[in-house]
Parts: C-alpha cells; sequence; structure tokens
C-alpha cells in the first residue's frame, strides 16, 4: 500500500459511513437551494446575474455580510468535522498500528488521509455547486463563468485547507476529545475573534511604542499591520479573492475591513496595492494554509510514540 491506497481506503470509509452523502445533501440543499430562491423568487429577471448572489458583498455599519463569506463559515465547519478525528480515532481504536504494519510510511498516512479526506469535502461541494447551476440556468440567470468557475476552484482550494488544518490537530493531539475541543477553538478563532484580534495588535505596538519613548506608530501603518492580520485567516483571504473576481483589486481588497479601516486605507489602494496585498500574496497564504497545517502534523505524528 502507499497513500493513493490510503486516500482510497478514507473515501470509501466516508461513503460507507455516509458522511459524504450527508455533506453532499447539506451543500446541494444550501448552494442549490440559495440559488433558486434568490434568482427563482426574489430577484427580478433584471438582476439575475450570478454576481447578485455569489458576488454579494455588503457594508451594515459596524458589521459586514458576504454570501461568499457565509460559503466559507459553513464550508470551514464541515471541512473541520471532517478531518479532526482522522489520526486521533485511528490511535484510539488501535488501527492505526494496522495501517503503519503494513507498507506504508507515516508520510503516506498524513498524505493519503490529506488526499482522501479533501476528496470528501471536495465532491460533495461540487455536487452543490452543480445543483446551483442548476438553478441558474432553470432560471435564465446569467453566468459570468469567468468568475463563477474560478470562484469554485478557490472554494475547493479553502475546503483542502481547513482539511488540512483539521488533520494538523488530530496529529498533534493525544486523543479524539482533545482534538475535538482544539477543533472547537480554532473554529472559534477563525470565525469570531480573529477580526478583533487583528485590530488589537497595531494598538498594543502603538501603545508599546508610547510608552519606551520612540513615538507612535502613523495611523497608516497601524491600518495596514491590522489589515494584513486579517488575510492570514484563511475565511479572509478566500473572501477577498473572491470579492475580487466580481470587484476591482482595490475594492476587494476593503470588503474585509472596518469602516475606519477603509476611510484610512481605501485612497492608498486607489493608487496602488502593495505587493503584501496582492492577489497572488493572498493566494500564496491560502495554499500554505493547505502545506502547513499538514508539514506540521506529519512532524508530531513521525514523533509520536505510538
Amino acid at each position: 500500500m502507499s497513500w493513493q491506497a490510503v486516500a482510497r481506503k478514507e473515501f470509501r470509509d466516508a461513503i460507507r459511513s455516509r458522511w459524504l452523502h450527508g455533506s453532499t445533501l447539506f451543500f446541494a440543499l444550501f448552494l442549490g437551494g440559495a440559488s433558486a430562491l434568490f434568482f427563482g423568487l426574489l430577484l427580478g429577471p433584471q438582476g439575475r446575474q450570478v454576481s447578485n448572489l455569489f458576488g454579494v458583498f455588503l457594508s451594515l455599519g459596524v458589521f459586514s455580510f458576504s454570501f461568499p463569506g457565509l460559503l466559507a463559515l459553513v464550508l470551514g465547519f464541515v471541512a473541520l468535522s471532517t478531518s479532526y478525528g482522522s489520526i486521533t480515532e485511528e490511535r484510539e481504536t488501535g488501527s492505526v498500528k494496522l495501517l503503519l504494519s503494513l507498507p506504508n510510511s507515516r508520510l503516506d498516512a498524513v498524505v493519503g488521509k490529506l488526499l482522501g479526506r479533501s476528496a470528501v469535502v471536495v465532491v460533495a461541494l461540487l455536487v452543490g455547486f452543480f445543483a446551483a447551476f442548476l438553478a441558474l440556468l432553470g432560471t435564465g440567470t446569467r453566468l459570468q463563468l469567468g468568475s463563477f468557475v474560478p470562484q469554485i476552484a478557490l472554494t475547493a482550494l479553502l475546503g483542502v485547507a481547513f482539511v488540512s488544518i483539521g488533520l494538523g490537530v488530530s496529529a498533534l493531539a493525544d486523543s479524539n476529545r482533545e482534538a475535538t475541543l482544539a477543533t472547537m477553538g480554532i473554529y472559534l478563532i477563525f470565525a469570531i475573534l480573529w477580526g478583533s484580534i487583528s485590530e488589537g495588535i497595531p494598538k498594543l505596538i502603538n501603545y508599546v511604542a508610547t510608552q519606551i519613548g520612540i513615538g507612535g506608530v502613523e495611523e497608516l501603518t497601524r491600518v495596514k499591520i491590522g489589515v494584513f492580520l486579517k488575510y492570514l485567516n484563511p475565511l479572509k483571504t478566500y473572501e477577498t479573492l473572491a470579492a475580487q473576481l466580481y470587484y476591482g483589486p482595490a475594492r476587494a481588497r476593503l470588503v474585509s475591513t472596518a469602516f475606519g479601516e477603509q476611510q484610512v486605507l481605501g485612497p492608498v489602494l486607489q493608487e496602488s496595492i502593495p505587493f503584501y496585498f496582492s492577489g497572488w500574496f493572498l493566494f500564496f497564504v491560502l495554499l500554505a494554509w493547505i502545506v502547513l497545517p499538514a508539514a506540521v502534523g506529519y512532524w508530531a505524528f513521525e514523533r509520536a510514540d505510538l
């Protein structure tokens, strides 16, 4: 056996446990149902274009809402739920020793589990987008394939990133309970707390700089640091890249920012976009969330005493 065999086993196990069936049905109802509702009932013929749902980014003062952001939240939860027990469950049942007694290395196990469980999430997600595609055709919606198809690919990458995060947690944890609690905490940070943390760090830096007598940090610099930290969240990275598919780069960079940050950063982005805010840099961040958690998980799993 090799990592390919491990991946096939993970996918077959998902089918037998009906996890694939359940997640597929969920995404079909979520994406297909939302498309049918918006374009079939809520929007008139003039508003039937993909960007009016999959490219919706609304600023509601203190809060903001976007359909890609909502999709990212749901997908992150599903992907973490798919992968957080990938190694801890086998360690608790003892089946990990059987897995490694076959001609599999621990690297084969990690890579196979990453690819197999990612396939479960991506297949379910693609079926959901196919249901949305049928709803779009049925309602006569303008597809805007140049934006819609890349968004599907970006969404799949986000799903793989969260599978990798869950796998890394599972490899680091000593028990399934520990992995569950750690995964819940990580999701809470990504979904709720990250924005407050990223806004608080520049304020802390400014406070420390003032206290030690070197002067405060310029407001524009503080805002750039805060926004950069926000972009390190895979949910916000995805949301920003999705926005760029439908809007200009400058506007897309502001969809995840607070009103005050928009006021300071907006004029700067209209002139030029720094490389650390560029689309390629954000895409690299998303890829890093795929590679690094799995690499850390392998490092921990390789050294674990089973």
